[in-house]
């Protein structure tokens, strides 16, 4: 039997209510925000998906007539990638009887939302496939359920993406499809070692590594290898993390996969003290990413690497790139505890105590345990100290990290070269 997961499954008796459009449309001042035509948009042409999905709810004559009439206000959708999506799922649906593409379409659809940060409306849209009544194959519902369990993930909800990884896993082993199983096996770990529970992660990934060396399967075992980098950081064991993330790199297939990799690499520099090459990896991210959430995160790290080494301006470049961003939880709390970081070290105490304050009831609401430690820990440091920290020592990187740090010094100028006078510097 699969994982119930109560916010993510409707029943296919009905179709989706897609509130999270309706609620997104219903937040918006006025119809001439420009997110007003493509909320619209996108709400009609689910709409439509959902017709073609019950079998007898309308015929080939009504759902062609439908599609005529949507195709004005999709046209008028002004961000290129959304209004590409919405026409190719539209396209699908008029060939109706393809199951697989409209399915596919979906999925690319809310991959595009995912990578606008709008977690709530992608969750919507991977529930529209999941009511589907005629999935074509395994796979779309296995990835469906990965989708909706990194959208739970990234709001910080953490009981909810363990179970939508968990049926994924059930889904993916009920047919034959042992890699992709594995895959979400991987994923879930790295939901258990975010609450905490870093023995039962690392279980988890040493026993997905076997089995993926075992079939020969290297992008799974570089998955694997990527979640025990996470969980050595987590340990304090840096210097191996920052060696099992660069190892992972070559064989992960999806960029998102590779820019969490790099992340984690220049996470690692950064606690060891090789500033140059964590800003880096963190330049590398931020100049190639295509995922908000990813540059995002990327950015805050740079803010915290100019507050480091006490270059205002660069931190503050940062921090303006931020504030008018609407972040989600996880992220929103840390930007919060950088930015005190920030505040602290150049003289004003007052803002610090403000952000670390609201860093602290983020992490609280969120149940980011490690947060809301280390913020409350700032606080009660704030309080004791007369003068601002410090700067953090700048080091060199050991023999076992030099050769990573060198090759992503040649990485950053090929990149930077290549990105053009308005790349960050």
């Amino acid at each position: 039997m699969h994982t119930p997961i109560s916010s993510s499954a409707p029943t296919v008796s009905s179709p989706p209510m897609h509130s999270a459009f309706v609620d997104a449309l219903s937040a918006l001042s006025s119809d001439a925000d420009p997110d007003w035509t493509t909320m619209s948009a996108a709400l009609l042409v689910l709409r439509v998906v959902d017709a073609w999905a019950q079998p007898g709810a309308v015929t080939d004559s009504e759902l062609a007539l439908r599609i005529a009439t949507i195709a004005p206000v999709v046209d008028a959708v002004d961000d290129e990638e959304l209004r590409a999506a919405l026409r190719t799922l539209v396209a699908a649906v008029g060939q109706r009887d393809d199951v697989d593409a409209v399915e596919a379409r979906l999925l690319v659809f809310g991959r595009t939302l995912e990578a606008r940060a709008r977690w709530d409306l992608a969750l919507d849209v991977y529930s529209s496939l999941l009511a589907i009544p005629r999935h074509a194959t395994p796979h779309t519902t296995v990835e469906a359920y990965v989708r909706i369990a990194e959208c739970h993930r990234h709001r910080a909800e953490w009981l909810l993406a363990e179970n939508a990884f968990a049926t994924a896993a059930q889904v993916a082993a009920d047919a034959g499809d042992h890699a992709a199983a594995l895959r979400a096996r991987c994923y879930g770990a790295s939901v258990t070692a975010e609450r905490g529970n870093l023995d039962d992660a690392d279980a988890q990934l040493a026993a997905v590594e076997h089995e993926a060396a075992h079939a020969r399967r290297l992008d799974v075992l570089a998955l694997g290898r990527h979640g025990r980098a996470h969980v050595a950081f987590l340990r304090g064991n840096v210097e191996l993390a920052a060696r099992l993330a660069f190892e992972a790199l070559e064989h992960l297939p999806d960029p998102r996969e590779r820019d969490r990799a790099l992340a984690d690499v220049a996470a690692a520099f950064a606690e060891l003290g090789v500033r140059s090459a964590a800003r880096d990896a963190q330049l590398i991210i931020s100049a190639t990413t295509q995922d908000s959430y990813v540059r995002w995160t990327s950015l805050i790290n740079l803010m915290e690497l100019a507050a480091g080494d006490r270059v205002q301006p660069a931190f503050e470049q940062y921090r303006r790139a931020l504030v008018a961003e609407r972040l989600p939880p996880r992220l929103a709390g840390y930007f919060h505890y950088y930015a005190a970081g920030g505040a602290r070290v150049f003289g004003d105490a007052p803002g610090a105590r403000d952000e670390y304050r609201r860093a602290l009831g983020i992490a609280a609401r969120a149940g980011l345990a490690p947060l809301a430690r280390d913020a409350a820990a700032a606080l009660r440091a704030l309080e004791d100290e007369a003068t601002p920290p410090d700067a953090p020592p700048t080091r060199d990187p050991t023999p076992a990290t030099a050769g990573i740090a060198g090759a992503l010094a040649r990485m950053r100028e090929t990149v930077l070269r290549n990105a053009g006078p308005n790349a960050h510097a």
